[in-house]
């Protein structure tokens, strides 16, 4: 198993000063502030505005239903979400295709459970404006799992964009897709991008980061065919889907992207990676130059990731976590992740930013989100896990003037102990009436 390295005891500090000591200390620049005041700003996105500057991530908890549609967890989750004051929610991974689900239990928009769905939106609205009396901004995220596709027995269906043999071993029965499997892809985006427009989200999201296929084709440099090779092949199919919703729902419906920023695999096959073959270094030209399209384009909200914040662009990067014998430092990973997204601000100052990894820094991530918008490196302060432990951390930063660190989530992994287990996942530790018994339950078994 990998192991997270947390060498700062962030229950003993009890400043702002004593967090950005320890991480001058450590030779990691975060930018802090206590000037929560800027979180609590509205940022104007399209044709829509967020009331404030703080957003909840995409963090799948694995239990919608086998059909596709979300589940009474799902409405609960959303619920506590809005009730929590973010002005920002970027809803969980959405599937375009039944193809396309990284588990049995993800939501799956169609014809079918686009009814749901909508419900899901309006209750989540309806809450929000009863507790906090604003409007929510709702972005969905849609997606296909590619190489962590799974049918509804939980058998893998993997899908590449290409070859990789870096990690092609740990995909057995591994399918390239076709052009035309990815013109009918391409196809399903725009599909499901016109139900989520109906289902009353304000923005949809065409997902570009992780380990997922239509972000992997942004690094199909041995890719044969129009969607490989060269930077405008690699970006083809983002460009067609873009222009294909643009087509059919015209100026009304936002487009957003969570990107990654580098992807932590060395060329050929990594994205936003200095194009020498075997070199672990990131390298932002194309990545600042996709985001300077989107602009153009009015693709201006974009949430900005990585493979993921723990895996840093060093050593062994990404291979990490297929081998399971790392130690992982998640606060130097983040640190990267954070410059990489301040260095894409600057170079495309219109764009909207979302900031990334700001669970590991517990109750500082208030500090960074609020240091972050004041120093210009991002625009809106996201948290995935924070929520899931602590739905209300945007009342408390805007209301009683920052986060409380006996409500934040502590790091501790349990809620992905879940999702390996194939159980429904949430925070064991602040949600223990609804998921502890979960957990208790796959530690009985020798989980």
């Amino acid at each position: 198993m990998n192991t997270i390295k947390k060498p700062f005891k962030f229950a003993q500090m009890h400043s702002a000063a004593d967090f950005s000591a320890a991480m001058q200390k450590a030779g990691y620049e975060y930018p802090v502030s206590e000037n929560f005041q800027l979180l609590g700003e509205p940022v104007k996105i399209g044709n829509g505005s967020s009331p404030n500057s703080l957003a909840v991530h995409p963090v799948e908890g694995f239990d919608g239903t086998l059909d596709g549609r979300p589940s009474e967890l799902i409405f609960r989750r959303y619920a506590r979400y809005a009730k929590g004051g973010a002005g920002l929610i970027w809803y969980e991974a959405v599937s375009v295709s039944g193809d396309g689900r990284c588990n049995p239990y993800e939501v799956w928009i169609n014809k079918d459970t686009a009814g749901e769905i909508a419900r899901l939106v309006k209750e989540t609205n309806q809450h929000a404006w009863n507790s906090c009396g604003h409007k929510l901004y709702n972005v969905i995220q849609l997606t296909h799992a590619g190489r962590t596709s799974k049918d509804t027995d939980w058998n893998p269906i993997p899908l590449a964009a290409f070859e990789n043999p870096l990690i092609d071993k740990y995909y057995p029965n591994l399918t390239v897709a076709s052009d035309e499997r990815l013109e009918q892809m391409e196809q399903d985006v725009i599909d499901a991008a016109l139900l989520s427009a109906e289902a009353g989200f304000d923005s949809v999201d065409i997902k570009l980061c992780h380990n997922y296929i239509m972000r992997e084709l942004l690094s199909g440099f041995t890719r044969p065919g129009k969607y490989g090779g060269s930077f405008e092949n690699r970006t083809r199919f983002f460009f067609n889907v873009l222009d294909g919703i643009r087509k059919k729902a015209g100026s009304g419906l936002d487009i957003s992207v969570r990107l990654n920023a580098y992807d932590c695999l060395p060329y050929p096959y990594g994205w936003g990676m200095v194009q020498q073959e075997g070199v672990m270094k990131e390298d932002l030209s194309e990545p600042i130059k996709l985001v300077k399209m989107m602009v153009e384009r009015d693709v201006k909200l974009i949430n900005i990731s990585t493979m993921m914040p723990r895996f840093q662009p060093v050593d062994r990067g990404y291979l990490d976590s297929y081998e399971k014998k790392a130690v992982l430092n998640p606060y130097e990973s983040t640190a990267f992740l954070l410059n990489a997204t301040r260095r894409i601000k600057e170079a495309v100052p219109e764009a909207i930013l979302v900031a990334t990894g700001l669970t590991w820094l517990e109750q500082f991530g208030a500090h960074v989100g609020a240091g972050g918008i004041e120093q210009g490196w991002f625009d809106i302060a996201g948290f995935g896990r924070q929520a899931f432990a602590y739905p209300d951390f945007a009342n408390d930063i805007l209301k009683k003037g920052g986060m409380v660190r006996q409500k934040c989530c502590v790091t501790c992994d349990k809620c992905y102990d879940l999702i390996h287990h194939r159980e429904f996942s949430g925070c064991v530790m602040r949600d223990q009436d609804e998921y502890l018994t979960r957990y208790r339950k796959i530690m009985q078994k020798g989980g």
